[in-house]
C-alpha cells in the first residue's frame, strides 16, 4: 500500500546519526537542494509544485529560496535547517541518484522509487531540521505525486519553520513585565520579544501597537465591544477602514488585497493580505492583518502587521510578526 508520507525514524538514519546532535544553522527560509547539475531544472519545475507560495512586496518574492548544493557536498550544509536530495532517475552514474541510494536502506529505496517518492524525515543530521528525500523514476511521475502530496510536506517544513523562530524571538529574552501589565490593563496579553517597544497604548481608542526599527516592523491590536462583523463583506469594509483610523496616512491597496475565513489560534475569523501605500510619501509593503471576535471579552479584534524594508527581503520578517501575533491570548482562553 501506499503511504502519503514516508516518515523515517530512528531505524532508517540510526546509523548516520550520532546520539548528540547540534542545533541546525542556517537561513530558515532557504532550502538546500541536493541534486545533480543536470537535473536542475526538473528539480526547479518538482519544488515549484511543493513550495509555491510568494509574497508580493509588491515585487513577488518567494518564501523559500532554492540553493542548489553538488550532492557530493552534503557534508558542508549536513546541519542547515532544510535539506532536499533529489534522485529523478535510477541511473547511478547521477550523483544524485548515488547520494539518495547512499542515505535510503535498499528497501526504502527500492519502496520509494517504484511507489512514494517521497521521504520526510525530521532532525537527521541536527535538532530542529528538517530533511526531504525525493526518489523517484522521472520528473513527470514526481510532479505528479507532488501534485497530491505537496501540501504535506509544505505544511511539515512550516512547522519546523515556526518552531525554530519561535525559538529565535522568544527564547533568549522577552518583556515579560510589559506582557503581564498588558493583560491587567486590556484583558489580553502576548508574548514580546526583547528590541520590541511601544508605539501607542491608548484605553480611549482601544489600540496597542508595538513596533521595532531597521527595518520598520509594527504590530497593531485595535479592538470594538461586540460582534461588529457578521459576515466577509463587514470584515472588508471594516479591515479597510482600520489603516487610516488608526495611522491616519496609510491604506490598503486594491492590488493583491485579499480576504479568506480562517482559524486565529482558537477563533474562527478573516485573514487578510496585501500591500499598504502611505498617503504622504512613496512608502509601502506587504502586511497580514486578522479579525474576529472574542466571547470572552465581548470584542471583535483586529490584529494587524506590516513592515517597511525598501530593497530588501521582506518575508521573513513579517512571519516573525505573523509568529509573535499568534501568541495573542485573553482570558481563560488557554
Amino acid at each position: 500500500m501506499k503511504r502519503i508520507l514516508y516518515l523515517i525514524g530512528a531505524a532508517l538514519l540510526l546509523l548516520m546519526i550520532g546520539c548528540g546532535k547540534p542545533l541546525s544553522k542556517g537561513a530558515d527560509d532557504e532550502l538546500i537542494v541536493l541534486a545533480a547539475k543536470e537535473d536542475k531544472t526538473a528539480a526547479r519545475t518538482i519544488l515549484t509544485r511543493i513550495f509555491s507560495d510568494t509574497l508580493y512586496t509588491p515585487a513577488p518574492e518567494p518564501y523559500y529560496k532554492a540553493k542548489f548544493v553538488k550532492p557530493s557536498d552534503l557534508e558542508n550544509v549536513r546541519h542547515h535547517p532544510n535539506l532536499i536530495a533529489i534522485s529523478i532517475n535510477d541511473d547511478l552514474t547521477n550523483p544524485g541518484t548515488r547520494l539518495v541510494k547512499s542515505i535510503l536502506p535498499e528497501e526504502s529505496f527500492t519502496n520509494s522509487k517504484n511507489n512514494n517518492p517521497f521521504i520526510l524525515t525530521n532532525e537527521p543530521y541536527a535538532k530542529l531540521q528538517t530533511m526531504l528525500v525525493i526518489n523517484g523514476n522521472s520528473p513527470e511521475s514526481i510532479v505528479s505525486a507532488a501534485e497530491i502530496q505537496g501540501l504535506k510536506i509544505y505544511e511539515k517544513f512550516d512547522e519546523q519553520f515556526i518552531e525554530r523562530q519561535s525559538r529565535f524571538l522568544f527564547k533568549r529574552a522577552r518583556k515579560e513585565e510589559l506582557e503581564q501589565n498588558l493583560f491587567n490593563k486590556h484583558g489580553f496579553s502576548l508574548q514580546i520579544p526583547w528590541g520590541y517597544t511601544v508605539v501607542q497604548d491608548s484605553v480611549e481608542t482601544n489600540i496597542f501597537w508595538i513596533g521595532r526599527e531597521e527595518p520598520f516592523r509594527w504590530l497593531v491590536f485595535h479592538w470594538e465591544d461586540g460582534m461588529v462583523i457578521q459576515n466577509m463583506n463587514d470584515a472588508e469594509q471594516f479591515s479597510r477602514e482600520i489603516p487610516q483610523r488608526i495611522f491616519g496616512h496609510i491604506q490598503y491597496t486594491d492590488y493583491k488585497f485579499n480576504i479568506k475565513p480562517t482559524m486565529f489560534n482558537v477563533w474562527s475569523g478573516w485573514r487578510i493580505t496585501g500591500l499598504w501605500e502611505s498617503l504622504d510619501a512613496s512608502q509601502g509593503g506587504p502586511f497580514i492583518a486578522y479579525t474576529f471576535y472574542d466571547g470572552i471579552t465581548d470584542r471583535t479584534y483586529y490584529i494587524h502587521a506590516l513592515i517597511f524594508n525598501p530593497g530588501e527581503d521582506k518575508y521573513l520578517l513579517l512571519r516573525q510578526l505573523d509568529i509573535i501575533a499568534h501568541t495573542f491570548y485573553v482570558e481563560d482562553s488557554s
